[in-house]
C-alpha cells in the first residue's frame, strides 16, 4: 500500500467528522436563538470549535504527505504539534466564552423563556452525530493485522475525546431541557451551561499538557525515558552512554540521538543494529541516531 493511499485513509474520519459535525453546529446554533437556551449555544459553540479543530488536525494529516526538502529535512510532521497547539488555544477560547454567556445569564440579565422541548430534540441528535463521529477515529486507531497500534495522534486522540466529551455534554443539555419543561426553571439553563464549561476543562487538560510538553520538545508521553535508558545502560556489550536525547518530530513520531562506548569494537555493529531495532518495535521511537563509541580514538556515526 503506497504512503499516498495511506495518507488519504488516515484523512477520511477528519473529512467525514468535518462534513458531519459543521451540518449540525448550524442547525444547533439556529435553534439555540429559536429556544432562547444559552446551554444549547454553549454546546453548538464548543462543536464548532471542534468542527475548527478537526479541520486544524486534517490539514497536519494533509502535511504528512509532502515530502522532505533541503530546508526542511525532517519534513513537514511538526505541523501536527502546531496544530495540536491550536486546537488547545480554541478549546480554551470555547471555554471562556461559555463562561461569559452563563455568568451572564446567571447574574447579570433575567433570561429569556427557554423551549425545553426544542433543547432536548436537538441535544439528543447531538449525541448521535457526536458518538458516532467519535468512533471513526477510534476505528482509525484500531490496531493493524500484527497487532501494533499506529493512532496514538495527539490530534486523533484530541478529537476522539473531544467529541466523546460533546456526547456526554448533550446528555447534559437533554437533562436541562426536561427539568425546564417540568419546573418552568430558566435559571436551569445558565446553570448547565457553565456546568458543560467545567466538564470541557476537566477532560482537555491531560490533552492539553500533552500539547505544551510537545511544543517545548519534551519526552513524549508514550515514551518511558528512564526505560530506555535502563534498557542500554543494561545492555550487553555497552560499557557506557551519555548524552541521550528524545525530542518528538510530531504527534505520532518521536527522534532519539546516544552516544554509546563499547567494550568491544567487533561487537559494534550487532550493537547498532540490535539496539536500533529495539528502540523502534518496543520502545516507539521512529528515527534513531546512534554515535558508537570504543576504547580508540576514533568514532562512528551511524544514523538509521
Amino acid at each position: 500500500m503506497s504512503d499516498t493511499h495511506d495518507n488519504a485513509v488516515k484523512q477520511k474520519p477528519y473529512i467525514i467528522g468535518i462534513v458531519i459535525n459543521l451540518v449540525f453546529v448550524l442547525a444547533e446554533i439556529v435553534f439555540a436563538q429559536i429556544a432562547h437556551s444559552t446551554a444549547l449555544f454553549a454546546d453548538a459553540f464548543h462543536n464548532l470549535s471542534d468542527v475548527l479543530a478537526l479541520v486544524i488536525a486534517w490539514l497536519a494529516v494533509v502535511v504528512f504527505g509532502l515530502r522532505a526538502t533541503k530546508q526542511h529535512t525532517y519534513g513537514w510532521h511538526n505541523v501536527s504539534i502546531l496544530a495540536s497547539i491550536f486546537n488547545a488555544l480554541l478549546l480554551l477560547g470555547a471555554v471562556v466564552t461559555i463562561f461569559y454567556e452563563g455568568i451572564r445569564d446567571l447574574f447579570f440579565v433575567t433570561p429569556e423563556h427557554t423551549t425545553g422541548w426544542i433543547v432536548t430534540v436537538v441535544a439528543a441528535i447531538g449525541i448521535v452525530v457526536n458518538f458516532s463521529t467519535a468512533m471513526l477515529f477510534k476505528i482509525s486507531g484500531a490496531p493493524d493485522e500484527h497487532g501494533h497500534h499506529h493512532g496514538q495522534d495527539l490530534n486523533a486522540k484530541t478529537a476522539y475525546l473531544h467529541l466523546l466529551a460533546d456526547a456526554g455534554v448533550s446528555v447534559g443539555v437533554i437533562l436541562a431541557g426536561w427539568l425546564i419543561q417540568i419546573t418552568g426553571w430558566q435559571i436551569i439553563d445558565p446553570i448547565v451551561s457553565l456546568i458543560i464549561g467545567v466538564i470541557i476543562l476537566v477532560t482537555a487538560w491531560p490533552v492539553m499538557k500533552s500539547t505544551f510538553n510537545l511544543a517545548i520538545n519534551g519526552v513524549p508521553d508514550n515514551v518511558d525515558e528512564e526505560e530506555i535508558y535502563q534498557y542500554l545502560n543494561q545492555h550487553a556489550g555497552i560499557q557506557e552512554l551519555h548524552d541521550l536525547h528524545i525530542w518528538p518530530l510530531s504527534t505520532t513520531e518521536s527522534a532519539l540521538t546516544v552516544h554509546l562506548a563499547v567494550e568491544n569494537p567487533a561487537d559494534a555493529q550487532n550493537i547498532l543494529e540490535d539496539v536500533t531495532d529495539q528502540l523502534r518495535s518496543h520502545y516507539h521511537i521512529s528515527h534513531v541516531t546512534i554515535q558508537i563509541e570504543g576504547p580508540w580514538h576514533e568514532t562512528n556515526c551511524n544514523s538509521i
